[in-house]
């Protein structure tokens, strides 16, 4: 069944009420924490009448009935006719799940599917007071609203009950209360001024505007309805809109434009060498400054805090620690960073794996953590913060830590390597081996972990990103997990590389470091070539081998001399190449159903010379030409 709605307001609800699920998500998960504050409860109950008002207005009942339910539980809870416990509190996660289910129905063109009728009946049991007379107290005391005509004291304040009815009227649900000084005449609305006044002086920004009262028993009282719009003494004027909602794809076509002026500005950069025009190299060199402010403010414009991501953990860890009976603690730091829109949705599942890797792998039971001298509750601390053109996530836990020698028997155990490979890791090569596909130290398999599944994939996404990852331990004091990865994937600052007259572009995320190739330093170890640099060997690997058709030489030939060290995930190798052309913004093309089948390509781009350059992922070279080592 489809909704018979104007697609504008659809839209518009749908983005309003998803950011108010998206404060229930954390406000819900706080109040289980904080169950007396009252600031919490009604801010919750405010929530759930917001999209209730919107939903009935589009006819959406399902959602209606499902809000009005868990409206009605809040109602008790602020009334003291109940308190907040777990048992509560599952019910409540549960509406929010229903909800969120219900949305994306809604999405989708359809009707939402109406919660079932045992659920419902379960919330209207929890709506129910512990004490029956604070319940029958708590339901009728709404019924007698004292009067808006006359302010709360000081006249800075109205009842929560007169506001509640005043916003059921609104979206057609009730009817306006009535003063006790007169009756009103029977009506369905009232101004737009009036509520608004109203809304504001409940959350403390204006008074309570006054309505006119007769002052003799026959004169003629005016109707809440029709009563007239305040002066501007008493609302304060509305400030003019400082925002404006874009459509996501007119930021990406802007973003596509911006793009092609950088390739070029790229272009005219490169012919400025060339042109021995002192007034044209001044304006090439204007034209750089503002291509860069622009290509700044275009990326800002896609910027999104990175807040829209860590708002779902409270809930998971929550959920999480109730499943494995413990108890767990999640702090949340640097929740305004900003990075692109883009990253802030490809991050979501790889930290929701390793959020929960952290509460299933790291933290102990109470028990445990106890006997070893630790608080019951663990701590997991997610953190994100802006380091340049790169942006520094972190899982930080208290737990158990990881034990390099245990790893290293793993690996063995499982057939990743043999005993002399595993001899020659080092304690954070033992640590990287979590990310190895299969791995996994749980002995039991279960619902949450022990399939050693999910750490490779997380390794991978975030290699896809152009990111890094890097893992630190220590035993019985808990882990760190630093995900690196850039602001935005947009425009790319890479290392130009050239094999014979081809261009390639190495993403500079991906690169440590570079040095000349010492054939000096250079020998076999188990059939592979290998550097030693800085007492460790660093296996080296020829691109032109893997990227040239006809075109592989053997070692030692004298125009093979730079040597790129890469990281992908938990291997770092050097690249040799030929020639080294320079660090250079790309702009990311997609490649064509010519090159789409290949591995080891992220896409292609136009260099400054106006040529052709293929920009190469480092991780899917890694995959399809490297086995693990």
């Amino acid at each position: 069944m489809s909704i018979d709605a104007d697609d504008e307001i659809l839209q518009d609800f749908l983005v309003e009420a998803g950011e108010i699920l998206e404060s229930l998500n954390e406000e819900l998960v706080e109040l289980e924490q904080r169950p007396d504050d009252i600031d919490l409860l009604n801010s919750v109950f405010r929530g759930f009448h917001t999209i209730k008002g919107g939903a009935s207005f589009l006819g959406l009942d399902g959602l209606v009935g499902v809000c009005h339910c868990a409206e009605d539980v809040f109602n008790v809870l602020r009334n003291g006719g109940r308190s907040v416990d777990s048992g509560l509190m599952d019910a409540v996660l549960e509406v929010l799940d229903i909800v969120n289910a219900m949305f994306a129905q809604v999405n989708q063109g359809e009707a939402p599917t109406p919660a079932s009728a045992a659920f419902l009946k379960t919330l209207d049991a929890l709506a129910m007071p512990d004490d029956a007379e604070a319940g029958v107290e708590a339901v009728q005391e709404p019924a007698e609203p004292e009067s808006v005509a006359e302010p709360a004291a000081g006249g800075e304040e109205i009842s929560e009950a007169e506001f509640n009815a005043l916003l059921d009227q609104l979206h057609g649900e009730g009817k306006a209360p009535t003063p006790k000084t007169t009756p009103a005449p029977a009506s369905d609305e009232i101004s737009a001024d009036v509520f608004e006044a109203l809304l504001d002086n409940l959350h403390g920004k204006g008074k309570a505007p006054t309505l006119p009262v007769a002052s003799e028993p026959k004169a003629e009282v005016v109707p809440v309805s029709r009563a007239p719009a305040p002066g501007p003494a008493t609302v304060p004027a509305s400030k003019p809109e400082a925002t404006v909602r874009v459509d996501t794809r007119r930021l990406d076509d802007i973003m596509n434009m911006v793009g092609e002026l950088v390739l070029a500005r790229n272009r005219l950069a490169t012919l400025r060498e060339s042109i021995a025009n002192e007034e044209m190299s001044r304006a090439i060199s204007n034209l750089d400054v503002v291509t860069a402010d622009l290509q700044n403010a275009v990326m800002k414009t896609r910027m999104q805090p990175i807040k829209k991501v860590f708002g779902r953990f409270p809930r998971v860890v929550r959920d999480l620690a109730r499943n494995l009976n413990k108890e767990v603690n999640l702090e949340l730091r640097g929740e305004d960073t900003d990075l692109d829109k883009n990253l802030v949705e490809a991050l979501a599942d790889p930290l929701v794996h390793l959020v929960r890797n952290a509460v299933d792998h790291g933290i102990e039971s109470p028990a445990v953590r106890e006997a070893a001298g630790k608080p019951r509750a663990g701590s997991v601390v997610l953190a994100a913060e802006q380091e340049g053109d790169h942006i520094l996530l972190s899982i930080e836990d208290d737990g158990a830590g990881m034990d390099a020698e245990v790893l290293r028997r793993k690996a063995i155990e499982n057939g990743l390597m043999d005993e002399e490979a595993a001899a020659r890791l080092d304690s954070r090569e033992c640590y990287n081996l979590i990310f190895a596909a299969g791995f996994s130290t749980k002995e039991q398999i279960s619902d949450v972990s022990g399939r050693g599944v999910g750490m490779d994939v997380v390794k991978t996404r975030i290699g896809q990103l152009n990111g890094s990852v890097e893992i630190d331990s220590e035993p019985g004091r808990g882990s760190r997990l630093v995900i690196r990865v850039p602001l935005t994937l947009a425009i790319m600052p890479t290392l130009m590389v050239k094999l014979g007259e081809q261009s390639f572009a190495l993403p500079l995320g991906s690169v440590n470091e570079i040095f000349d190739l010492d054939r000096d330093r250079t020998s076999l170890i188990d059939g592979q070539r290998v550097m030693q640099v800085r007492g460790h060997a660093l296996p080296l690997f020829y691109l032109r081998e893997w990227l040239l058709r006809n075109a592989a030489q053997q070692p030692g030939n004298e125009i093979l001399n730079h040597v790129v060290v890469v990281q992908a995930g938990s291997q770092r190798v050097g690249f040799v190449v030929e020639q080294l052309v320079g660090q250079e913004e790309v702009v990311i093309k997609p490649l064509g159903a010519f090159l789409q089948g290949l591995p080891g390509f992220a896409g292609a781009t136009i260099t400054g010379d106006g040529r052709i350059a293929l920009i190469l992922d480092v991780p899917g070279l890694m995959k399809a030409y490297v086995s693990h080592r």
